[in-house]
């Protein structure tokens, strides 16, 4: 969630969320926008920030993707520039599209290297000051959420269950009654089932297109990232009455 900052002044992380009513417990990190461009972590809640007026704090719980926060940062910084030096547009470029790939289920074994050897180039030799944001902001990122960022590529996994390219559809044994409406909005053929049988979900076919969700009658179709609910391998008698 994002907070205008009103005024230009120094004080502590720690001061700055309560001044702006924001509850620190729960916290995972916070983002003063440019032209500080610096994250904050809890353990470093209580260093001095020099904010601007007219500034953004953006505050991520633990539901929140540090990889996806990241890339919408990247994101906006370029938005914020007409810079068109190599660093700076093609840098930026570059790095918004790995942290794009890495969100999107696509990331690769060499992506972290690369953005680790970009960054700090990014953030020397960028001529405006977005540029050189960008690369600092990767940098730092890196250093405090590299883990998190990189089980996107090694586990295939969003570790805050928020990207919805790791997201996976599951049809809860509890709602399900057989009905055939997931079946039928199917267009892929991702979905097992028979009248009056709990439907599953084959999710080496799914698409994530949404369709199921939208037509069970019954909400017995949920999403879910890493921690996922417990289903059947296949089929079953449905429990439950209509």
């Amino acid at each position: 969630m994002d907070y205008a900052i009103t005024t230009a002044e120094t004080l502590t992380v720690s001061d700055l969320l309560a001044k702006l009513g924001v509850d620190a417990a729960g916290l995972k990190a916070v983002w003063v926008s440019y032209p500080t461009a610096t994250f904050f972590v809890p353990a470093s809640f209580g260093e001095s920030v020099e904010v601007a007026e007219g500034a953004t704090l953006r505050a991520f719980g633990q539901k929140d993707c540090m990889a996806d926060g990241l890339l919408t940062i990247i994101n906006e910084l370029r938005n914020a520039t007409e810079c068109t030096c190599t660093f700076g547009h093609e840098g930026g470029y570059q790095l918004a599209t790995i942290m794009g790939d890495i969100c999107s289920k696509k990331g690769k074994p060499g992506d972290m290297a690369l953005m680790r050897d970009l960054a700090p180039v990014m953030a020397s030799q960028a001529i405006c000051g977005e540029g050189r944001a960008i690369g600092r902001a990767v940098s730092q990122a890196l250093d405090l959420f590299g883990d998190e960022i990189e089980q996107h590529i090694t586990k295939k996994t969003c570790p805050a269950g928020a990207c919805r390219a790791f997201q996976t559809y599951h049809i809860l044994v509890s709602k399900c009654t057989g009905c055939g409406a997931c079946l039928k909005a199917c267009e892929d053929d991702a979905i097992l089932g028979k009248p009056k049988f709990v439907h599953v979900i084959v999710q080496k076919n799914c698409v994530q297109c949404n369709k199921c969700l939208e037509a069970c009658p019954e909400g017995a179709i949920v999403t879910a990232g890493a921690d996922k609910p417990k289903t059947p391998p296949k089929p079953i008698p449905v429990k439950r009455k209509k």
